[in-house]
Formats: structure tokens, C-alpha cells, sequence
């Protein structure tokens, strides 16, 4: 079954439209990111409701994700991460995942002009232009500079952007720190998709849930009292302290997405209000507690998103393990002889 029949249930068809129809290598990785992600849908919402009502702050799983502007495309092509077609920026307008990564961009670029303190997104495009030239064999920059001259435009225009900074209450407001966290996660989730490093088939017990910038180790679930609880660690194996926090609109463990969590925090929306320190090379243990209508399975998908800060800002990272079962119990040690 192809990724548009997939999500054929339950999509939006304006996002259904940013799927090439076929021929896409990427087509799994797109229908993933798609599935285990609310923001999706909403990315397709009007930017006249931005311009007319002002952001949506995303909240928790019972309220709106974040709103963003619309996301436009010209039609797709068949074009596939195995396609070598040089640097013809057109043959790539189809490749929905690096077109969401460069949606980010740009929505990022048009809000620094607005606000200039942010500064410019060089350090995200670099690393979105070395994956594209390696896995596309194209350029990134030469596909967003294709995409930027269409009429009618499919980016946010500059009016646009303005008018989302004046309802949001100005550059330094909380809603705007929000908004622009969110773009982040779309640009960087997007161009770790298309690198390669958001596997949707890592399995549990022998594999991390993610490798970097931190390990995600799950070690399986328990029952702590009427709850099921995961256990989870998140280790830093740099020599630069972090700080880290899940994203609760992203958490999921089976059928599950109302979780609390011990020791790391879960973030209501996309910036966090508090973080969790781990020291270089060093482990927290963080622990998931699933809400008690949730029914526990003997084996359970767990997956999610963190955003960690190394001291240059946040940087966000999808993460799933599959067949994740109970923990093994931990047998008493002996107490040392007398």
C-alpha cells in the first residue's frame, strides 16, 4: 500500500497533495513521518488565520497543536531520493520531506527579517544542503531559490510574516518563541528524515531509540501500581553538557498519548518551559507514566521527539523503537558479608 492510500483516512487532502503519487523512495519514511506526527495536518491550515486570529500556541494532546502558515506546493513529481537528476532543482519540488524542511526555512527567514535578533537559519541550511547533495544529489538551496520565484507564491510572503509577528504580540513575545520552535522542529525533524537517521524499523531490546545528538535508550515498560510506567534513558556521550526535554504532542507508547514524565520534562508545546541537565557523558533516567485509562500491551511501538540545547539553541530529533516489552526484573544483590 502506497503512503497516499495509507493516510487516506483521517488527512487532510491538501496534505495528501504534497505526497508524490508514486515512484517516491522516500515514500515510507514520508507516510512515518506523517503518521506518528499531529503537526502535519496542521501545517496546511491558511495563513489568513494567523493574519485574522492570531497563533495557536500548541498545548497538550487535548488542545490544537500549533498552527502554521499554509504549505503550498507545485504538483509533485516522481522524482525519488534514488533519482540521480544533477542539480535540476525541478525534478525535487515533488520530494515532500525536503520540501517540509525547507518550508521551515523559509518560514524561519521571513520572521528574522521582521525581527533580525533571531538572525539567519546559516547553520540549519548548511547542514540541509550537505544532506540533500549527498542523498538527492541536488541542491537544497538551488531547489528553495526555484521555489521562492513561483507565482502565485507557495512560501509565506512577507506581509504574512509580518502580520504573524504583530498578533503574536511582537518579537519577544512568549507566542512567537512558540511559533518559531515550531518551524525549528519542522526543519529539523524534516532534514532527519531525509538524512536517513529516523529509521522506522529499530527494534527493542538490541537498539537505541536514537544515536544523536543524544541516546535514547528504552528499557521497557513495568506496572507501578494501577499505571504502566517506561523506562527510559537518555544519555549525553559528548564531552558538552546539555540539556534536554520530550515534546508531549509527539510521545506516544502504543496506543497511548496521554504519558507523564519523571526526571526529563514533557514540553506542552515545541519550547520548552523546563529543561533536564545531563552532564557530559553522563545518563538521566526518565520515566514514562502512562495515563491510567491507557490499557498496556505486551508489546508496545514507543516513539516520540526531543529537543536538546548544547548551549546554541535547540535542536530537535523524532525517535521510535518497536516490540518494546516489560522490563527485566532486577534481582536483588546480595548484601556484602559481615
Amino acid at each position: 500500500m502506497g503512503a497516499r492510500a495509507m493516510l487516506s483516512r483521517g488527512v487532510p487532502a491538501p496534505v495528501l497533495a504534497l505526497i508524490p503519487a508514486r515512484g517516491a523512495g522516500a515514500g515510507m519514511a514520508v507516510a512515518f513521518a506523517l503518521v506518528l506526527s499531529p503537526f502535519f495536518g496542521s501545517a496546511v491550515h491558511a495563513a489568513e488565520q494567523w493574519e485574522d486570529e492570531g497563533p495557536a500556541l500548541p498545548g497538550t494532546r487535548s488542545a490544537d497543536p500549533v498552527t502554521m502558515p499554509a504549505v503550498t506546493r507545485v504538483p509533485a513529481t516522481s522524482a525519488g531520493p534514488g533519482n540521480d537528476s544533477g542539480n535540476d532543482s525541478g525534478n525535487y519540488s515533488g520530494n515532500y520531506v525536503l520540501n517540509q524542511a525547507i518550508t521551515g526555512l523559509d518560514m524561519l527567514e521571513k520572521v528574522a527579517v521582521v525581527c533580525p535578533r533571531f538572525g539567519r537559519e546559516d547553520a540549519r541550511a548548511t547542514q540541509l544542503e550537505n544532506i540533500a547533495r549527498t542523498r538527492l544529489k541536488v541542491s537544497a538551496r538551488d531547489v528553495w531559490r526555484a521555489q521562492a520565484e513561483q507565482q502565485p507564491p507557495i512560501f509565506m510572503t512577507a506581509a504574512q510574516a509580518r502580520r504573524i509577528v504583530a498578533n503574536a504580540g511582537g518579537c519577544d513575545s512568549p507566542a512567537l518563541a512558540q511559533w518559531r520552535a515550531g518551524a525549528q522542529w519542522l526543519a529539523d525533524t524534516s532534514a532527519q528524515v531525509l538524512a536517513g537517521e529516523a529509521p522506522a524499523d529499530r527494534t527493542w531490546p538490541r537498539q537505541a531509540a536514537l544515536e544523536r545528538p543524544v541516546r535514547i535508550t528504552i528499557m521497557g515498560w513495568q506496572r507501578n501500581l494501577d499505571r504502566v510506567a517506561v523506562q527510559v534513558l537518555v544519555s549525553n556521550e559528548g564531552a558538552t553538557p546539555l540539556r534536554a526535554a520530550f515534546l508531549a504532542s509527539q510521545s506516544f507508547a502504543g496506543l497511548c498519548t496521554r504519558i507523564d514524565a519523571l526526571n526529563i520534562p514533557m514540553a506542552a508545546g515545541f519550547l520548552p518551559a523546563q529543561w533536564a541537565d545531563v552532564p557530559p557523558r553522563g545518563s538521566v533516567p526518565a520515566l514514562w507514566t502512562l495515563d491510567p485509562s491507557c490499557k498496556p500491551e505486551p508489546r508496545m511501538n514507543i516513539g516520540g521527539a526531543v529537543v536538546v540545547d548544547q548551549g546554541k539553541g535547540p535542536v530537535y530529533r523524532r525517535f521510535l523503537l518497536r516490540g518494546v516489552g516489560p522490563a527485566p526484573v532486577q534481582k536483588p544483590t546480595s548484601p556484602p558479608p559481615s
